[in-house]
């Protein structure tokens, strides 16, 4: 069977796939994965086939337009107006759903899996009469925007020739533990979640048992699509928490995409990694701070390590909120050191937040394998 993963070329969108194209592959199934250009590297990188799609426009141009941040920075808000998420979204699949739909009728997949915001999937196999298949990579934070879709698509749809289309698809892939996750629409598939957070080598110090407690302080991948002035900003936050919560007694890890955010000299015992998948990482640790991103919440909660967020989006705001209800992390509001120590230090020492950490951790091996929702989703092409 012919199976086309889709997303379009930001880390944080491409690799929550990798995982159930892998499963495709290890059951004999041909597997191709497109994007725009820019990523087409990393998903070979991941071993799998790309495809190209679309162009390489300035995509940190348009997340900096998109992304509403809580605690607005230097310059003029973002996220106002036509720059919002649908209007990123729109953009993007315009760029891609012409390569895609052409690709489509070239290779002729059995099915599409798509993660929530690559809207070009969805639109193209709704024309093409494929079944297509949401791929969630966490709290569905995105299902909300479904009532705003067909109008902010209206033009898309008509280039198309489609009257209009139903982002969830013919069903949805879920893998965050029900008592975490929100309502989500249509058909359900709940599955195992396989952490991915890309690759990398495991450095020598990872292969013992830390001498002290282990905690990660990370922000994702989000410091890559500021400005100047707001990367100078957010180097000097991760400095004052690196300043606030590192102890002779602590084993602190500091994630970053690049080590120019945290240039010069840091506390003794602090490590700084560049690039350094969190799946490797975090089950050694004892918690995780960071501003709830997908793929650091998913990877904490399936190594069950308790967390701290501090939501800088308001998209962060929903998953933050879930997490903490659950007992197994913490949500502050502001991200001044002293209230991030506070509540690391809180952390550490609450053995029921532990506790919710590992039922979170349980619920999730419950979920289907990988290989048994592979099965599912055979049987749901075959019968189209």
């Amino acid at each position: 069977m012919r199976v086309l993963l889709v997303s379009w070329a930001w880390p944080s969108h491409v690799r929550p796939l990798v995982p159930i194209g892998w499963a495709f592959r290890a059951a004999g199934h041909d597997v191709r994965f497109a994007t725009q250009p820019r990523l087409a590297g990393a998903v070979t990188g991941a071993g799998l086939p790309a495809v190209s799609v679309g162009g390489d426009g300035d995509h940190t141009a348009l997340l900096a337009r998109a992304m509403r941040p809580i605690r607005p920075g230097p310059g003029p808000e973002p996220g106002r107006g036509t720059g919002k998420r649908l209007g990123l979204s729109v953009a993007l699949a315009e760029d891609m759903a012409g390569d895609l739909e052409a690709f489509c009728r070239g290779w002729e997949p059995d099915l599409v899996l798509y993660e929530p915001t690559t809207y070009a999937a969805p639109l193209v196999a709704t024309k093409l009469g494929l079944p297509h298949v949401r791929v969630l990579w966490g709290i569905d934070f995105h299902s909300p925007a479904r009532a705003f879709e067909n109008l902010a698509f209206a033009e898309l749809c008509g280039k198309l020739g489609i009257g209009g289309f139903d982002s969830a698809g013919t069903l949805t892939v879920d893998p965050c533990p029900p008592s975490l996750q929100v309502d989500v629409p249509g058909r359900v598939l709940r599955t195992r979640y396989v952490p991915y957070n890309g690759t990398g080598t495991v450095p020598g110090w990872l292969c013992a048992e830390p001498r002290h407690p282990r905690v990660v302080l990370t922000w994702g991948v989000s410091p890559q699509f500021k400005g100047p002035d707001e990367w100078a900003a957010a180097a000097r936050r991760m400095r004052a928490l690196v300043a606030a919560i590192a102890r002779p007694d602590r084993d602190l890890v500091v994630a970053v995409p690049s080590t120019d955010l945290l240039d010069g000299d840091l506390p003794a015992g602090v490590r700084l990694v560049e690039n350094l998948p969190l799946h490797l990482v975090l089950p050694s640790c004892a918690a995780v701070i960071s501003r709830g991103g997908a793929g650091t919440m998913m990877t904490a909660v399936a190594a069950g390590v308790p967390q701290v967020v501090v939501p800088e989006y308001f998209t962060d705001l929903v998953p933050a909120q879930r997490l903490a209800a659950t007992g197994a992390g913490v949500l502050v509001e502001d991200d001044d050191p002293e209230p991030v120590r506070a509540a690391l230090d809180a952390l550490l020492a609450d053995e029921a937040a532990a506790g919710a950490a590992r039922r979170l951790r349980s619920e999730v091996a419950a979920q289907a394998t990988l290989d048994e929702t592979v099965g599912e989703l055979l049987t749901l092409a075959g019968s189209r």
